[in-house]
């Protein structure tokens, strides 16, 4: 098996010793229950939103707990004394990420599929969840490497949640008026929701490729620049 191979085994025994998959999957059922009792219109609304929350919000948690959890253990210290480069540690995390989305995914869509029948591009809407969740995970990480504990990472990301995905809400919901859109695509969370409603209608084209440019971006200039760099450091702190 290759060094990647076994970093990501690794990753997946981690996430099932710490109990982490198992948070995951009861997260994702929770939505199963909420689009099972939903009607098709709120489902229609709901879907994007709640694949959003696991593709970007539980990526963020997951991927903090995983990290403080081996961090605590000490078998991150282990690994990166290891002859393995950073970039392939960094890449079993986020294809592990993946992995716990599309898990999510399948449920959350199966769900919707089968309660409520309704046109919907699965390719399209499983392809902008793992832009999402890679995007979502380069912020998990500059979130988990600027924290002191677990519990200072949790205050962070539900202060990440009311400033991202609670607007996102909001206006999907109506409460917050179109004509305040422009205000969000500052926003990653809305970004993503964007290129998840572009599977369940029409989204105008320049709003999809500046969603798409923004969220490839942010990994993009987040690993190299500053996420590469400071991990060594945080994880050998102890």
């Amino acid at each position: 098996m290759s060094k990647l191979g076994q970093l990501i085994k690794g990753e997946i025994i981690r996430l099932v010793k710490y109990k982490i998959i198992v948070f995951g999957v009861l997260a994702s059922l929770i939505w199963v229950v909420i689009i099972a009792l939903s009607d098709v219109e709120t489902t229609l609304t709901l879907v994007p939103f709640l694949v959003l929350m696991d593709a970007g919000l539980m990526s963020t948690i997951l991927l903090g707990a995983s990290f403080f959890y081996e961090k605590q253990e000490g078998t991150m210290q282990t690994i990166l004394v290891s002859p393995v480069s950073m970039w392939a540690i960094l890449l079993a995390k986020i294809v592990t990420m993946v992995l716990m989305a599309t898990i999510s995914f399948i449920l959350v869509v199966c769900a919707a599929l089968i309660f409520h029948d309704f046109p919907v591009d699965v390719v399209r809407l499983f392809l902008s969840s793992i832009i999402v969740v890679i995007s979502h995970t380069a912020i998990g990480f500059v979130l988990t490497l600027t924290a002191r504990d677990y519990m200072q990472l949790l205050i962070r990301t539900m202060g990440m949640m009311l400033v991202f995905f609670l607007p996102v809400l909001l206006i999907a919901l109506g409460i917050i008026p179109q004509s305040f859109e422009f205000i969000l695509f500052i926003s990653p969370a809305y970004s993503g929701q964007l290129l998840f409603e572009s599977a369940l209608h029409d989204v105008e084209t320049w709003k999809m490729i500046l969603s798409c440019g923004y969220l490839i971006a942010i990994p993009s200039l987040l690993y190299p620049l500053y996420i590469s760099r400071r991990y060594r450091a945080v994880a050998m702190e102890g």
